[in-house]
């Protein structure tokens, strides 16, 4: 989710997939070996060190914090108004 949201503040794209996520952010090494352990155990445990794993999330969430800072993005949604229009069309055309 880190990965994610630096990407989307730096670049207003939203991307979930993790693999191409590390090609954009300065994730740990360790990473890729992570997201495989992930794949193969979808809700098993993963052999990490803990306190590296937290230190990293530490370090990420300052890096989010700062991609925010710095992005161009729009505090509040800007397609409120479109989307409502959109749902009532639908709405009423159903």
């Amino acid at each position: 989710m880190l990965l994610t949201g630096i990407h989307l503040m730096r670049g207003g794209e939203v991307q979930a997939h993790l693999p191409t996520l590390l090609e954009y952010v300065d994730a740990p090494a360790y990473l890729p070996e992570l997201i495989a352990a992930k794949a193969e155990q979808e809700h098993g445990t993963a052999d990490v060190d803990h306190a590296r794993v937290a230190a990293d999330i530490e370090r990420l969430h300052g890096v989010l914090d700062e991609a925010q800072t710095a992005s161009v993005l729009p505090d509040a949604p800007s397609a409120y108004d479109a989307l409502d229009a959109f749902v009532v069309r639908t709405r009423l055309a159903g």
